[in-house]
């Protein structure tokens, strides 16, 4: 087992996934249905695509960081900055917004700007945001909020778009 830790000694990403399914953070960004395809913005070390793998299958994954990350789920990766990448992007089912800075201690401040989230509407049918518990989600008002879980200080948000066309899990 291998484990990334952040700039404050906090296990930011794990492999295999695993031996993390309810021990962190990245089981709450795993889409609660089968999604077509998944964008993943803030990739790291994957371990939400691994999750994803585990329990969906080989679906299209796309993973966006703008820093180094190791492929160990066979999904696409892009280096790029996500706030531009969602400008261009085709659209994806699921969009996952985990995008942090300051070595993994806070949500970058675009995904809570209105131009952003006006790009993540345009390219997904169902989104899920990783912020703080202190993070202003204003931005994302115009799109209907199914859920809001939280894990200490993190807060996950779980938007829909566009109606979910959900695959049949077999």
């Amino acid at each position: 087992m291998r484990n990334i830790c952040d700039s404050t000694g906090q296990v930011s990403s794990v492999f295999p996934a695993i031996e993390y399914l309810t021990f962190g953070p990245w089981i709450y960004m795993v889409p609660q249905y089968k999604p077509e395809s998944v964008l993943m913005l803030g990739y790291a070390g994957g371990t939400t695509a691994g999750l994803i793998r585990l329990f969906y299958g080989d679906i299209p994954i796309t993973g966006v960081d703008i820093g180094e990350t190791e492929n160990l789920y066979d999904v696409e990766i892009v280096k790029a900055d996500a706030s531009q990448y969602v400008k261009t992007c085709e659209s994806f089912d699921t969009v996952i917004v985990d995008v942090f800075d300051d070595g993994g201690l806070s949500p970058c401040d675009f995904i809570f700007t209105q131009e952003f989230v006006d790009d993540l509407k345009k390219k997904a049918n169902y989104i899920i945001v990783h912020a703080s518990d202190t993070s202003d989600m204003s931005a994302y008002d115009s799109i209907r909020q199914i859920k809001v879980l939280s894990l200490n200080s993190s807060r996950f948000y779980y938007f829909m778009v566009n109606e979910i066309h959900a695959i049949p899990i077999r």
